[in-house]
């Protein structure tokens, strides 16, 4: 195996492990702090978590392509997925302290470690190689989304709460599968295209106006017509997020006694995810970017009508064993699992779309 490939296969692993790892974790973090409700921490700690993690990221992403350039793309990687251990290693006996700065810490490290990744894929793909290594790099991310829901579903069974014991196994396990990942980064080796030796060892040289140009090109590229025309389509995808990673399986865990049929629920979204990415790729060459963007808001709408019909409205905030409003229809287990397909088919759609007019419209201004 050449270097460039070796590359593209190790940075795959080490996303897959450490975000199994914190998708798994974040997946149940609402539902976990709702059992323990000690230490300051509530039902609600879980939705201030994440908020903190992904307001973070956002702001951190204006920063990290002048870290990345400074540090390396390995020592980047690195350092930036030490955060995700950390957190996921402190919900063994979790602060509300320690939740909440941990969340920043990982929001942070998130804005670098994606900025990182692609760092690494553009370096390892000489030629017409890109399509084929962000393929393979995406196989191994996409099963992350199944990997530690599987594990919780077999280890939690018939548990109607999630207490120490169980939070203690499955953050430990956790834990354990995110420091690998992490570690596997420093596994990356340097060539002619990918890392060069200062990237070894961990320094790269930059100007001093390297550290604002960033932020300058990012500013002058989010002003352009292109990019206002997506704001709309960008802004759902977030609140798209918000929902199947958070809202969706708390509901899961306040309508249905089995905690199990939390890892059922990220389960369906990881398959829906990870079809959308087959099925829109084939179909985006006969129908276009818009007929994409037109079949996924179909999905969308269908799939948000049947949640606000199925679900109870308190579903999502109650801090009672199980939400006590009465939904328009009976919430059912099998409509529930198909609306997690369908979350990740719909968001699959507009993600696919937006990642293939960014690059084409990158390419024209280049």
């Amino acid at each position: 195996m050449n270097r460039n490939l070796y590359n593209i296969h190790i940075l795959g692993i080490g996303f897959m492990l450490v975000f199994s790892a914190f998708i798994t974790a974040s997946f149940i973090e609402s539902i976990v702090f709702k059992d323990l409700n000690r230490n300051g921490i509530g039902a609600k700690t879980g939705f201030y978590s994440l908020a903190i993690i992904y307001t973070c990221l956002g702001i951190a992403n204006w920063f990290s392509p002048a870290v990345v350039k400074r540090l390396g793309c390995k020592i980047s990687l690195f350092l930036s997925a030490l955060p995700y251990t950390g957190f996921i290693f402190s919900m063994y006996e979790p602060y509300l302290w320690s939740v909440y700065t941990l969340s920043a810490l990982l929001g942070a490290g998130g804005g670098v470690i994606w900025t990182a990744n692609g760092e690494v894929i553009a370096k390892n793909s000489p030629g017409d190689t890109k399509a084929k290594n962000t393929g393979i790099f995406w196989s191994w991310f996409n099963s992350s989304m199944l990997m530690g829901n599987i594990f919780l579903f077999f280890y939690l069974g018939d548990a109607e709460t999630i207490g120490d014991k169980q939070r203690h196994v499955i953050y430990l396990v956790l834990g354990v599968l995110c420091t690998l990942g992490t570690f596997s980064f420093l596994l990356l080796r340097p060539n002619d295209l990918s890392l060069t030796e200062n990237d070894e060892a961990g320094i790269v040289p930059v100007q001093a106006e390297s550290i604002i140009q960033p932020i300058k090109d990012a500013i002058k590229f989010g002003t352009t017509w292109q990019m206002r025309f997506l704001y709309c389509a960008i802004m759902f995808t977030g609140f798209s997020l918000n929902f199947w990673s958070s809202v969706f399986i708390t509901v899961i865990g306040n309508v249905f006694p089995k905690r199990s049929y939390l890892a059922l629920g990220g389960i369906c979204t990881g398959v829906g995810e990870i079809s959308a990415g087959f099925i829109w790729g084939r179909l985006s060459n006969k129908i276009g970017r818009h007929g994409v963007v037109m079949c996924s808001t179909v999905i969308n709408c269908v799939l948000y009508y049947l949640a606000f019909i199925s679900f109870p409205f308190d579903a999502a905030t109650t801090t009672a064993k199980v939400a006590q409003d009465n939904p328009i229809i009976a919430s059912s287990l099998p409509l529930t699992l198909a609306m997690g397909v369908l979350l990740g088919l719909g968001d699959g759609g507009f993600n696919v779309s937006i990642y293939a007019a960014l690059g084409w419209w990158k390419l024209q201004r280049h």
